[in-house]
């Protein structure tokens, strides 16, 4: 996965998550999707389907890797999410758009069919969708090949093993029921179906209620305004008999598709066929609805399509048809009807319920049970998706051990570990375990008559220890010191830390549990024995205690443990064995038998039953019974001495889960005629606790110290009290040796971890005794080298270390070794990217730790892009076990930079008192800042995060770095360096408003200070554009805000601000290099539109000319607050006309006018027309300006011209310049824009005025231009033409009275005074009266042909 950048999750499933992915150096992205190690056989066969698959309509695989805790696999990565989600969001589809989907569907499972792979799992979730709509089938974990179908003999056909009820065809859920193309057909029209209706078309809120209405109930039709062709094909499709539903030639040939399907060559479906062959009669077919059988004569090979999962472990069926069986539930005695031939829908029911609480349990042992309805078989279907297994798998109860490598059941596909002297075999054998030695052998077995009864069924299907009663412990957390969050030692456990497995093995790996041997009384099955009253069932157990007690032989009694091990595998017989005479006779002839396969067996036995129990009751402890275990633990025989220890182990740990009200509420519910006696009768000696401690000694027999090992995992995860009794120097001397030992199996080792682990949490005194046995850096080092089991482990112990770091001395020590590991630090994150949820959360939790209590690892892990990016993606989970992590992550982070600030801000200051006492090299490492300064890019990088910026700045960090900035002022040895990074993080940080606007105050009155003066005199240019920039993002936010910008204090202090740190700086700002003059500008124009700065504080000859020195440039390079600057300038009334004279701008600003207009920059247009308007007033005088714009009509007032020729002495030289430009204000009077067009026909009237003879040039010249303005103006703006007209007639006066030649167009003349005439009627007196002015003055015109 290395080739590969994996962003943020897309999908997620529950033992697999997608994420959207990108190759290496190149734009090309993917799907790729995280596997648990535990769904091997899935993945595996998911990548054996489809590597050899290549089809527009079927998801594209590319590659796959499997890491130490995860298969990964690269696929074709779909934009358009999955078909249910689409449902979710439209809820429904038209007819049109499912024809499309429709005809995909069906080519993708014609394509699949033809290679021989029956899709099975075809459901909305399944279906894909790309970027241009087109579906694309995913997740093969489930579909198979017909070849493996065909793998059975007639009559003997596999069972589907699992798969989603809503989307099963009926046919699946026989005894005899095969995939098929016919199943894939039934499941792709409830697609279709519930694409049109928005639901599938059978549901039920339970699975037996489900399946009665798929195999009863008629399709429901759809609404009226479906078409025929639709529904029909629907009908076709949902046909309860497979043998009547429809084939593919004629699937291809509907009349539904606009073109029909081609056909291709496909193979024969044998199982299908001997399936259809069994059926005497069409089992389903009188449920079809009330639509009449079509009596198609199948081909010779039948070519049905269908859909329905099957276990892929599976290629033999793991059910047979139950005969002869009576089921105990009242509701069942109903007769079947017809269309049920073949069902056992309850069987089915009840293994889905073991195989749904097996997945919830499987990761504890002894859990309090989950709230069940009163039918205690039934399987609610949470969701349409639900998927569930049917799959009665007779080593489901085998895997044992967490770890799994203990029972060959627990292997599943996973690689075999090497073991040594078979003791692997012996242990999960435990038949020859105890026959191997005695010379007595039991008699014939034969077979037990379980198929009598159909409660047997459920007896071997659900483990008893799932309905155990027990109470988990609470955990009550142990605090560190410091200023972690409280909640960071809660944060790094996850519930499978805890995980509890029962320390004696199950008995359901040996077939011989199937056989009842010889007895000297009629033997009862479990179910019946639980049913027997009172008096019988003290007969029966009489009868059993005799047949042990009496002087029947060895192999006789042997035969009788043999039968109560079976009675044992159900809960309720267990619970009256155990807590009935039977157990007492048991334990005394534990203690007394002189046969030693006699008394391993009945080790065995006990263990058995008090594995299985759900309550003991409390007279067991005055039975003798730990007396017995000790003593057997004690004996020389190695076998005795195993079960001893799992039998001891069960016990301990299910007396560690009582208390005195769970016990009461046990008696009360299930044993209402027992007396509700305390738990307290259970006082387990010390001597136990210390004998089972002494069998981890070195030397001891393996199993026996694999079983107590589990003994203290389990007693270890109940809590304080408990671990306490575990806590010795020796016990964790004992366990720290296992866990390091070479020589051991993995499992074993593992456990020990575990139990060191559970140790750390709820005892951490006993921290400081694991690190002087096991090395920190070796823990750590199992964080790169180990597997998943190993890696969490060693994660809890370092967690729990650091956490409780005031109590191990030498702490620092071992974190200081860490150091010389190179691959510690990207281990980690490659752990934190890549790793399983669990272990990201901890390895996150971890880094946090170690650098609280070493902040020189903070460089390593924050200044790394790698890291940052992976939290950032963490921090889009919003739940789960990875966001708990990650806030409490992010949390303990930020809270370390306060530390940080105050370090580094307490170093500078040493230096400084040195550099003032003299020589700073007498100083030590920390005292010097390049010891700290290292540490500050920490802080920089957290600010470039998306999930730290909001926690790292807080006011008082705001402060301290106020403080930092205010240390700058002074020069002291590595300023230089510092600076930039100091300065970088003030950027970071005002680059989030919010800081600005709650802190205002601290960067009006601390930062920004120092900040001009930091300014000063700084050689380095980067150093100076920061000053500048960051204090122009704080003006720019604090101007943004009303409420602070309505506040007088506010406005009295940016006034201040202003005056004393910008202005005097401003002349410097405006010399230096780019980009600091243009920040310079924009904030000086923001400061003077505010009023915090008057155009009289900067109006000398140097700061004007630095003003409009942008126009002699790349107008290109030219921005928006040049020119409101120089407005601002130009129309103060303070400003001096002779310096704008001196200055020659005009014909420049008329360029920028002619460039802004020509690259269409709206932006600038505005402002630009207002400076030009600005120069112009400065020819006419404001007030006469005002008054001429108003009433145009005063350009042919003689008084007011004279008044205009006498101000004209003052006026800008060079106005005369904007002559040139009338063209381009004429084009702009006719802009859409009506505060452009009003603008620009001002300018027009302003600058006949100020410039009359080269205006009138350009207005008469530009006539076509006018023509062209005044017809676009007919309709709009009157004002604006009426301007026009009046400037037109001054124009014509003009023209005459200066005796001017110029080349007047005829044609634009004419159109002028076609328009005019038509103004001349208008309804406008105003406009009809300035058109009568201009009709007269364009008769005086002469006419040149």
């Amino acid at each position: 996965m290395n080739n590969f950048h994996v962003y943020e999750a897309i999908g997620r499933g529950k033992h697999s998550t997608v994420y959207k992915g990108r190759k290496k150096k190149t734009i090309e992205y993917f799907a790729v999707k995280s596997v648990d190690k535990s769904q091997r056989s899935k993945v595996l066969n998911e990548v054996r389907m489809l590597h050899s698959l290549d089809h527009a309509n079927v998801l594209k695989f590319y590659s796959w890797y499997e890491t130490s805790a995860h298969f990964w696999l690269v696929l074709e990565y779909c934009v358009g999410g999955d078909l249910k989600g689409l449902l979710e969001q439209d809820k429904k589809l038209p007819e049109n758009s499912i024809h499309d989907l429709a005809y995909n569907l069906v080519k993708a499972l014609q394509f699949l069919h033809s290679q021989g792979i029956i899709y099975c799992d075809l459901k909305p979730s399944n279906i894909l969708l790309d970027e241009f709509g087109c579906m694309k089938l995913c997740d093969f974990g489930l579909a198979r090949r017909l070849k493996d179908i065909e793998k059975t003999n007639p009559g003997d056909v596999p069972q589907p093993m699992r798969g989603t009820p809503c989307y099963m065809a009926p046919e699946l859920f026989r005894e005899a029921g095969v995939h098929s193309y016919a199943s894939d057909f039934w499941a792709l029209g409830c697609v279709l179906y519930e694409c049109y209706t928005g639901r599938p078309p059978f549901v039920g809120r339970e699975f037996t209620q489900l399946v009665k209405s798929i195999i009863l109930d008629p399709t429901p039709p759809l609404s009226d305004n479906s078409s025929r062709s639709f529904q029909n094909l629907i009908d076709c499709l949902l046909m309860k008999d497979p043998a009547e539903r429809l084939q593919w030639s004629e699937l291809c040939d509907h009349n539904f598709w606009k073109t029909s399907i081609p056909m291709i060559s496909l193979p024969p479906q044998p199982a299908f066929d001997n399936m259809i062959e069994l059926s005497a009669t069409p089992y389903l077919a009188e449920r079809n609805g009330d639509k009449p059988s079509r009596q198609l004569t199948p081909p010779k090979h039948r070519e049905y399509s269908g859909l329905r999962r099957k276990d892929e472990n599976s290629t033999k069926p793991s059910m047979t048809p139950v005969k002869n069986v009576q089921s105990v539930k009242k509701n069942c005695g109903k007769p079947k009807a017809e269309g049920f031939k073949g069902v056992n829908i309850l069987r089915m029911s009840r293994i889905a319920k073991l195989n749904l609480q097996r997945e919830r349990d499987k990761e504890n042992y002894r859990r309090p049970p989950t709230e069940t309805t009163e039918n205690e078989t039934e399987v609610n279907i949470d969701n349409n998706d639900m998927e569930l297994d049917f799959g009665e798998n007779p080593e489901a109860d085998a895997p044992d051990d967490t770890y799994g490598s203990d029972n060959p059941g627990s292997a599943g596909n996973e690689k075999p570990q090497s073991t040594d002297a078979n003791e692997e075999n012996c242990m999960a054998n435990q038949v020859d375990m105890l026959t191997d030695e005695g010379s007595v052998k039991p008699d014939i077995m034969v077979k037990t008559e379980q198929n009598s009864c159909s409660d047997n069924l459920d007896v071997e299907a659900t483990p008893p220890s799932s309905t155990r009663k027990a109470q988990r412990a609470k955990v009550t957390p142990c605090p560190g010191t410091g200023s972690e969050p409280s909640n960071i030692f809660e944060a790094f456990w996850h519930p499978t830390d805890l995980a509890v497995k029962p320390v004696m093995p199950s008995r359901k790996a040996d077939k011989a549990v199937d056989m009842v041997p010889t007895l000297p009384f009629e033997a009862l099955t479990a179910s019946d024995y639980i049913k027997l009253p009172l008096e019988q069932m003290n007969a029966f157990n009489s009868q059993i205690l005799q047949s042990l007690s009496g002087t029947y032989q060895v192999s006789e009694k042997q035969n009788t443990i043999r039968y109560l091990e079976m009675l044992s595998m159900n809960s309720d017989a267990a619970n009256k064995i155990t807590n009935g005479p039977i157990m007492l006779l048991l334990i005394k002839m534990l203690r007394l038998s002189k046969t030693s396969v006699l008394r391993v067996q009945i080790a065995s036995l006990m263990g058995l039953l008090i594995r299985y129990s759900t309550a003991l009751d409390v007279e067991l402890a005055s039975s003798g019974i730990f007396n017995a275990l000790s003593d057997g633990l004690r004996d020389k025989h190695d076998k005795l001495r195993r079960f001893c220890m799992a039998t001891l182990g069960e016990l301990l740990f299910y007396i560690s889960t009582q208390s005195d009200q769970d016990t009461k509420e046990i008696n009360t519910q299930e044993y209402p005629l027992k007396d509700n006696r305390s738990a307290t009768s259970w006082q387990v000696p010390s001597a136990v606790i210390a004998l089972v401690s002494s069998i981890l000694r070195k030397g001891e027999d393996d199993l026996a110290q694999l079983y107590a090992l589990r003994t203290v995992d389990n007693i270890c995860s109940q809590g304080t009290e408990w671990t306490s009794r575990f806590a010795s120097q020796d016990a964790i001397g004992h366990l720290c040796y296992i866990y390091k030992a070479t020589g051991k199996q993995e499992s074993t080792r593992l456990i020990a971890g575990s139990c060191l682990a559970r140790l750390s949490r709820f005892s951490p005194s006993c921290i400081h005794l694991i690190l002087e046995k096991i090395s920190f850096k070796d823990i750590a080092c199992t964080l790169i080298k180990g597997n998943t089991r190993e890696q969490q482990i060693s994660l809890n112990i370092l967690n729990s270390a650091l956490v409780n770091s005031h109590t191990v001395t030498s702490m620092n020590r071992y974190i200081l070794s860490l150091s010389d590991d190179k691959q510690l630090v990207p281990g980690l994150i490659s752990l934190i990217e890549q790793g399983t949820d669990v272990l990201r959360g901890k390895t996150l939790l971890f880094v946090a730790l170690l650098c609280k209590n070493s902040r020189r690892w903070l460089p390593h892990f924050f200044c790394n892009a790698k890291l940052i990016s992976a939290v950032d993606r963490l921090g889009k989970e919003k739940e789960g076990f990875i966001h708990q992590c990650t806030e409490a992550f992010v949390q303990l982070v930020a809270s370390l930079v306060p530390g940080i600030l105050d370090t580094v801000s307490s170093d500078i200051q040493q230096v400084m008192v040195g550099k003032r006492h003299g020589p700073v090299t007498a100083l030590a490492g920390r005292a010097h800042p390049k010891s700290t300064i290292h540490l500050f890019p920490v802080i920089l990088h957290l600010l470039g995060s998306a999930s730290f910026k909001h926690r790292v700045v807080t006011g008082h960090v705001l402060l301290q770095l106020a403080n930092l900035i205010k240390i700058l002022e002074a020069p002291f040895q590595a300023r230089d360096d510092f600076q930039m990074t100091l300065l970088r993080v003030l950027e970071a940080a005002t680059e989030e408003p919010s800081v600005i606007l709650n802190e205002h105050t601290v960067f009006m009155s601390r930062i920004i200070p120092s900040l001009s003066v930091l300014y000063k005199g700084n050689k380095d240019g980067d150093a100076r554009f920061l000053c500048l920039k960051i204090l122009a993002d704080v003006m720019i936010v604090i101007f943004s805000d009303s409420s602070l910008t309505s506040d007088e204090q506010t406005i009295t202090d940016l006034k201040s601000i202003s005056q004393r740190h910008f202005l005097p700086l401003y002349p410097s700002f405006a010399e230096d290099e780019d980009p600091i003059p243009i920040y310079a500008q924009k904030l000086l124009v923001m400061l003077m539109e505010h009023g915090c700065v008057k155009v009289s504080d900067i109006l000398h000859k140097a700061t004007v000319s630095q003003c409009f020195e942008f126009l002699l440039g790349d107008l290109s390079n030219a921005n928006v607050s040049n020119v409101k600057l120089c407005f601002a300038l130009v129309s103060a009334p303070e400003m001096d006309t002779y310096i704008l004279s001196q200055l020659q701008v005009v014909r420049r600003i008329g360029n920028l006018l002619e460039f802004v207009a020509a690259k269409d920059m709206d932006d600038f247009l505005e402002p630009t027309l207002e400076l030009c308007r600005a120069f112009i007033i400065r020819g006419t005088g404001s007030n006469r300006s005002v008054a001429l714009s108003k009433n145009p009509a005063l350009l042919l007032d003689s008084a007011f011209s004279m008044s205009i020729a006498v101000d004209q002495q003052t006026c800008v030289m060079d106005i005369c310049d904007f002559g040139g430009n009338m063209g381009i204000f004429l084009e702009l009077v006719g802009n859409s824009d009506p505060q452009i067009s009003d603008l620009a026909s001002d300018c027009v009237v302003l600058l006949l005025k100020a410039a009359p003879r080269e205006a009138t040039v350009g207005l008469l010249t530009s006539l076509p231009k006018l023509s062209t303005v005044m017809d676009l103006l007919k309709h709009d703006s009157h004002r604006c033409l009426i301007r026009l007209l009046y400037g037109l007639a001054f124009s014509c006066r003009q023209y005459l009275a200066q005796g001017m030649i110029l080349s007047i167009s005829v044609p634009a003349l004419m159109r002028v005074e076609a328009l005019v005439s038509v103004f001349k009627g208008s309804n406008d007196s105003l406009l009809a009266d300035a058109a009568s002015y201009l009709s007269a003055e364009l008769q005086r015109l002469p006419r040149c042909g």
